[in-house]
């Protein structure tokens, strides 16, 4: 799916105050980085390594993972493309309401897709597809599986290739990365991304991380050059400096939480439970799609229209937390849609 995703500000030529639609953090673009990317930039006149080989032995390292255990991408949506190119034609689980790009890729592939309701998944939960494609937390709804129960999960159905995407994980206290388990799961791959918590989406950087065996069948489809000089720099960068980029959870979840409370008490509105820093809610009067184009032509604020999720209604809008003044524009914006 080209169109349809957040941050579509490149399709109307309107001013943005403040951008909703994207899971991206607010924090923007951190000084030491950008000083980083500034001074580098001349590394552009020459190929990047190939297979970013240096910058996955230093997340290897990073993570106390053994070698070949980890592959950098072209974010997760590389990931996700070569990951359903390696299994072409096999069968598909996919827990919904999700991402919409692990459907498309497995499409693409002639993969044979079934779904499965997020409310029924559980430790007990069994499965007879090939593979199952989770997003842990989940995006759009937000919310998360503990890690215990995956790992339940995962060991009980020992015959399928879990799929896990944690492009959110720094955002929740509700759940932890499976990648300490990949040592005793054969069967996973677990899909990282250091653009949404590194506020780097324009550079697309992300990694999968397996069991050598189950990773080098992904890795033979892997073109070279596929990621470039800049976010080969930004990813050694973030791994020099971890501290720069640690998320601010405890902060960044008690102003979601006052944008969620703010929504819920209009009627006009159905606000669904989180356990990170984005969340859906529902327009009780007109569709999302008319609420995005009022938002965004008479306030400049941009969120997403979140109807085009696989089991989702067309009332549906999903937001992430900005900035307290902007989450406050929002607030004052939505109040003044229900008067409309």
């Amino acid at each position: 799916m080209i169109k349809g995703h957040g941050d579509d500000r490149y399709q109307f030529n309107l001013p943005v105050k403040a951008d909703f639609s994207s899971n991206v953090w607010y924090a923007g673009l951190q000084k030491g980085l950008e000083d980083e990317l500034r001074n580098k930039i001349n590394e552009v006149i020459h190929y990047p390594d190939p297979g970013a080989w240096k910058l996955q032995a230093k997340l290897e390292q990073y993570l106390s993972l053994s070698a070949d255990t980890v592959m950098v991408t072209n974010g997760g949506t590389e990931a996700i493309y070569l990951i359903a190119q390696a299994f072409t034609g096999a069968t598909v689980t996919i827990v919904e309401p999700t991402f919409a790009e692990y459907e498309d890729a497995c499409k693409l592939y002639k993969h044979q897709v079934q779904f499965l309701s997020w409310e029924k998944l559980n430790s007990e939960t069994s499965f007879s597809t090939d593979m199952v494609f989770i997003c842990n937390p989940n995006n759009p709804t937000g919310q998360a599986i503990d890690e215990h129960i995956l790992e339940q999960l995962i060991t009980q159905n020992k015959h399928t290739v879990f799929v896990l995407d944690e492009a959110y994980i720094q955002f929740t206290h509700d759940t932890a990365s499976m990648i300490p388990f990949l040592k005793r799961l054969p069967n996973l791959l677990v899909l990282r991304s250091l653009t949404k918590s590194c506020c780097i989406p324009g550079l697309r950087l992300g990694y999968i991380a397996g069991r050598k065996q189950l990773l080098d069948r992904v890795r033979v489809y892997k073109m070279p050059w596929s990621v470039n000089a800049m976010a080969i720099t930004a990813g050694e960068y973030i791994l020099d400096h971890p501290t720069e980029f640690e998320v601010k959870r405890d902060t960044l979840l008690e102003e979601t939480y006052q944008l969620w409370e703010g929504i819920r008490k209009m009627p006009e509105f159905k606000v669904m439970p989180t356990h990170t820093h984005y969340f859906l809610f529902e327009t009780l009067t007109g569709t999302a799609a008319a609420l995005k184009m009022w938002l965004l032509e008479q306030h400049g604020l941009l969120i997403r229209d979140a109807s085009n999720f696989y089991g989702l209604g067309p009332g549906h809008c999903r937001v992430a937390c900005q900035q307290a003044d902007d989450n406050k524009l929002l607030i004052t914006a939505l109040r003044k849609w229900t008067l409309s």
